[in-house]
């Protein structure tokens, strides 16, 4: 190896393997290839890094260089010439940064390999190779570990931040000690629950969907037991431009500019970058909460100031790229790049950080007094219909579980017992209703939305964010749309394809399969309102998918499942087309379903939506009329089908938005109708919520007659419980007569507070305990597809815990009999349990015992 040709690159790209061809002019791996070699692999004793550091909007905090980012790769990833993927999409963080905002670093490298390649073998590497590549470089050795930065927000307490900088404290002491034990006080956890939020950034994907602490810790020490679960951390390169090669000409020769030359440009670039991501998420996060009364016209004015600043911004990183690229590396003079860039709006990136300062003092006055009308018990009814507004209809464009500055975590307070992960929260506030006749309250109103696969479940969800934020369409048009989802469509007139926002970070959408549900799971959509109702819009699944009635049944089986878990529901919409000939032969079959699990009373809270109804002048046309046989055959004579529970929008307002930003441009006569969409659509999307709101009664799940799919939803939550417990029992049973009487295997389990997946198809993992081989539970993510293995996702079953096992140097608490009588009990009920859910709830072919059993 030829020391002076290599170079360090941060394996932000984990798929890289030893012998794989890297373009460092983008910093991208463009082919991987399994060399005939011979690799050294050494384990090394967890060389373990961890760092705690505090953010603030006046300090400039180079997060990617706190992460060990080298110089080239971080301007490449501030230029937009590297993806920002693994730990370097931290860049994407949306939340502000400030003086309770704490970066939790780690780092462990765990083990180094090298590959044994002589350069005659690049060199034939390279001939075999598509000689139309940009390779610059090749792996010749990485170092794999455990590197994360988990960025968390605390509360507006200064007690309580203190607390939890001493809780960070010690658990950084732990991880760089190597140790394995996390003990912390009932008076800890409960202090680390009061985070606002934790986002993880890795270089392991099953560590980026972790949103408590001891979760973090828990899956550090569950990789560092297998090292062949850890990922690269470091890229050594070795240059191939120099090699006696008759194609290395075409190699594109990488351009690395001076350590002066990069720290002029990467603080030219975040003099800028870190104020505007805070005024974003000021405008974005906080703002929204309070778009009403006589703060309204300031609010709109943050607003554009900000649209304007961040577009010169844009066009400048645009223009400094540009200029990069073409430069001549012999006659590259910054100041001539900087005299060309000219970025003159520091005067004004101030002044706006200052408005927004103002403004949130003003906004904390007002908030404190809503809070103390919403605990005033003496609020009369009357009173309270004579408020301006109700439905806080501004949403954000970033979602995730906003910050509330009152210091309350909005998410702990909702009733339903959804998973964090299937939960977004969006706040919406404007004065789109003149009336209101709501009291002010807290509750969550859970809307169940379903319809046919491509009936456009999402894009109806992005477009009544919009329409409630924006009264009209002109308004729209000045601002960014609001895209909660991923949106993909094509335009009717040239089959152009329209994409907004990045289709590849959604790990809920998969857009990739015609006529298949785009949507994977069930996930809530949670909208903030005024009178301090939580909106949460449950969005499915479709049904009529082109796997055929096995995947509808599964989709709906899963629908059924999610809201299993919710206290009570307040409608279930269901959204179609008009003017159908015929519904989809599914819609019985659910129908039937949600009878059997609700019973016929949940027809009264039965809504109707309507889509692309501009074509029947705003009306379901003939469609509503095709639901009538389906009740009728249910003997539902008095369900309501009239205009109070039908509501008809056009989402092609909503698209005309989306084209606008891919610079599709359209004629007068389209703009007039779209604007009359735009104003039909508001108009029912405010009496849509106003409905749901006071005109239904919430439908409860609890303390009711349980049907058969709910008896079979618990009897399948204790399938793995009682089989881990049998096969725990067998094993203490085995110590007591053959091994050794004085100990014993205790089982404890780690909740896991995110969606994760066992695969049935790899090769278990074992470990060992005394002289027992247990496997051991290994989380697969999934996001669309397995993040850990290539098997099929139907191969995985989601799992709500991991289990763990510890060798005591004592009997079991329970005598002989005693366990022998357990077995007695489990064993009788195991068989029950199977009977029930072959022969009675018709949910598996198989006897599900025997099979997790085996």
């Amino acid at each position: 190896m030829l020391e002076n040709q290599i170079i360090e690159r941060k394996a932000i790209d984990s798929f890289g393997i030893l012998g794989s061809l890297y373009d460092g002019n983008q910093d991208q791996i463009i082919k991987q290839h399994y060399i005939n070699s011979s690799i050294q692999s050494s384990e090394l004793s967890h060389l373990s890094s961890c760092i705690i550091e505090k953010g603030h909007i006046n300090k400039n905090f180079n997060l990617l260089q706190f992460i060990g980012i080298q110089d080239e790769l971080r301007l490449h990833l501030l230029l937009n010439l590297a993806k920002r993927v693994g730990i370097a999409s931290i860049l994407n963080y949306s939340r502000r940064i400030n003086e309770y905002t704490r970066f939790l670093y780690f780092s462990s490298i765990i083990r180094k390999e090298q590959i044994i390649i002589t350069l005659e073998q690049i060199q034939q590497l390279i001939l075999s190779s598509n000689l139309d590549l940009n390779a610059t470089h090749i792996i010749r050795m990485i170092d794999f570990g455990i590197e994360f930065i988990a960025i968390l927000q605390l509360p507006y307490e200064i007690n309580i931040t203190q607390q939890i900088d001493n809780i960070l404290d010690k658990i950084r002491l732990i991880l760089l000690n190597n140790n394995n034990t996390l003990i912390l006080t009932n008076e800890e956890e409960t202090i680390l629950e009061k985070l606002i939020n934790i986002t993880t950034y890795s270089n392991i994907s099953s560590l980026m969907t972790v949103n408590r602490v001891s979760d973090l810790f828990y899956q550090i020490n569950r990789l560092k037991m297998n090292s062949n679960h850890c990922h690269p951390l470091t890229y050594y390169l070795q240059s191939i431009d120099n090699l006696d090669s008759p194609y290395s000409s075409k190699n594109i020769l990488l351009k690395i500019l001076s350590a002066d030359n990069c720290k002029q440009i990467e603080e030219y670039i975040l003099q800028f970058r870190i104020p505007i991501k805070y005024l974003e998420a000021s405008v974005n996060q906080h703002m929204p909460n309070y778009l009403y009364g006589h703060l309204q016209n300031r609010i709109y004015h943050v607003r554009q100031q900000y649209s304007i600043l961040k577009d010169i911004y844009m066009k400048k990183i645009h223009q400094l790229t540009k200029l990069l690229t073409i430069a001549d590396k012999d006659q590259f003079d910054m100041s001539i790049i900087f005299q060309e860039l000219n970025f003159n709006e520091q005067n004004s990136i101030n002044q706006l950080l200052k408005d927004v300062y103002d403004l949130e003092n003003e906004i904390q006055i007002e908030n404190n007094l809503r809070k103390r009308q919403l605990n005033d018990d003496k609020i009369s009814e009357q009173d309270l219909n004579e408020n301006d507004n109700f439905l806080n209809t501004n949403s954000t464009a970033n979602i995730t579980s906003d910050y509330d500055p009152d210091g309350d975590d909005t998410s702990s307070q909702s009733s339903n017992n959804t998973n964090d992960n299937e939960i977004d929260q969006t706040t919406l506030s404007d004065d789109s209703f003149i009336e209101n006749d709501l009291p002010i309250s807290n509750e969550i109103i859970n809307i169940l939305l379903l319809g046919e696969t491509g009936v456009g479940k999402s894009t109806f969800i992005n477009s009544l964010v919009n329409y409630l934020h924006f009264n009209r369409l002109d308004q729209a048009q000045s601002n960014k749309p609001i895209a909660i989802i991923p949106v993909s469509f094509l335009l009717n007139n040239d089959e152009q394809l329209i994409e907004y926002n990045d289709l590849n970070e959604s790990t809920n959408e998969n857009f990739n399969y015609s006529g298949q549900s785009i949507t994977q799971h069930c996930k809530s959509y949670i909208f903030h309102l005024y009178n301090g109702n939580k909106l949460c819009i449950i969005d499915t699944p479709g049904f009529g998918d082109v796997r055929g009635i096995d995947q509808d049944n599964f989709n709906m089986e899963h629908i059924l499942k999610y809201i299993n878990n919710l206290t009570h529901i307040n409608a279930i919409c269901f959204l179609c087309k008009p003017n159908l000939v015929k519904l989809n032969q599914y819609f019985q079959s659910c129908f039937i379903q949600l009878f059997d699990f609700f019973g016929k009373n949940i027809s009264e809270n039965f809504i109707f939506c309507f889509t692309n109804t501009r074509s029947t002048s705003y009306t379901p046309d003939d469609t509503i009329s095709l639901f009538q046989p389906i009740f009728d055959l249910f003997s539902l004579d008095d369900i309501s089908l009239q205009k109070e529970n039908i509501f008809c929008f056009d989402n092609e307002s909503f698209r005309y938005l989306i084209a606008l930003q891919n610079d599709i441009s359209f004629n007068n006569n389209d703009i007039v109708q779209y604007e009359t969409s735009w104003k039909t659509s508001t108009k029912e999307s405010n009496r849509l919520i106003k409905y749901i709101c006071t005109g239904l009664n919430s439908y409860s799940l609890q303390n009711r007659c349980q049907s058969i799919k709910h008896a079979q939803f618990q009897i399948l939550h204790l399938i793995r419980p009682i089989l881990e417990t049998i096969r725990n029992i067998f094993r203490n049973i085995t110590l007591w007569n053959i091994e050794s009487p004085n100990q014993s295997i205790e089982l404890y389990s780690t909740i896991i507070h995110h969606l994760v997946y066992s695969c049935l198809s790899c090769n278990p993992k074992i470990i060992k305990i005394g002289n027992f081989g247990i496997i051991n539970d290994f989380p697969h993510e999934m996001q669309n597809k397995c993040q850990t293995c290539q098997c099929s996702p139907n191969r995985h079953i989601q799992i709500e815990y991991l289990l763990n096992y510890k060798l005591l140097n004592r009997p079991s608490k329970n005598k002989i009999s005693e366990m022998k009588e357990q077995l007695l009990i489990l064993r009788n009920a195991s068989v029950q349990f199977a009977y029930f859910l072959k022969n009675i709830a018709y949910c598996t072919k198989e006897n599900v015992i025997l099979v997790n059993l085996i």
